[in-house]
């Protein structure tokens, strides 16, 4: 019987079931592992491993959808700056989002938005970890 049980553990863990500590631990191993479009479950609920931008980017490619995601993500821009996380190579990829939008290539300019929107999203996640653990890099 105990033979099985690490058999057992592996095939269950290998199924798309999570056995992680917080949901940003299983995402984020479930996306290292599999990339986005992948389902898995954790604590008994299905997820995909994409994140809000992609699904927001795989929108049809219409130019007014192109228009909201670029006008959303300069607006996700406007709050990571006021709090001082601005990445600096979004700005440039919005510029591209807004040339490719000029050019008509909505897909593209959707796809350079959603990334642009990502950045801004991961510098204020950045500027709450960084409130929470500054304590961490004081010399004591």
């Amino acid at each position: 019987m105990k033979k099985y049980l690490p058999l057992v553990a592996a095939l269950v863990l290998s199924s798309g079931t999570v056995a992680a500590q917080s949901f940003d631990d299983a995402f984020n191993s479930q996306r290292a592992l599999h990339g986005n479009g992948h389902t898995f479950t954790f604590e008994g609920q299905d997820y995909t491993t994409d994140h809000p931008e992609e699904l927001e980017a795989a929108a049809d490619a219409t130019e007014a959808n192109a228009k909201a995601l670029i006008a959303s993500a300069k607006a996700k821009r406007k709050e990571v700056i006021a709090i001082g996380y601005d990445w600096t190579l979004t700005k440039g990829i919005l510029k591209s989002a807004d040339k490719a939008l000029k050019a008509g290539d909505f897909q593209k300019a959707m796809n350079l938005a959603a990334q642009a929107k990502y950045h801004a999203r991961m510098g204020i996640s950045q500027y709450h970890s960084s409130a929470q653990e500054w304590i961490n890099i004081v010399p004591q």
